[in-house]
């Protein structure tokens, strides 16, 4: 499952569609309160490529930011 949602990430890359960019980055959250941020990032490295990795990062970075 979470393999699923952390493609999600290098996909939304590629998105023009800034709503399903969103959506993707809701999926990387959860993926990361499931199984916490360690464990969500090791297996993302284990499994996709660095850009995919930072993708997901950014959806978490800017969240933080916005609550601020």
């Amino acid at each position: 499952m979470i393999r699923m949602i952390l493609f999600a990430v290098g996909i939304a890359l590629m998105l023009t569609n800034s709503s399903l960019a969103q959506s993707y980055c809701d999926q990387v959250r959860q993926a990361v309160a499931t199984y916490g941020y360690t464990a969500a990032k090791r297996h993302a490295l284990d499994h996709y490529d660095i850009r995919a990795v930072r993708a997901g990062d950014r959806c978490l970075t800017k969240r933080l930011l916005k609550r601020g």
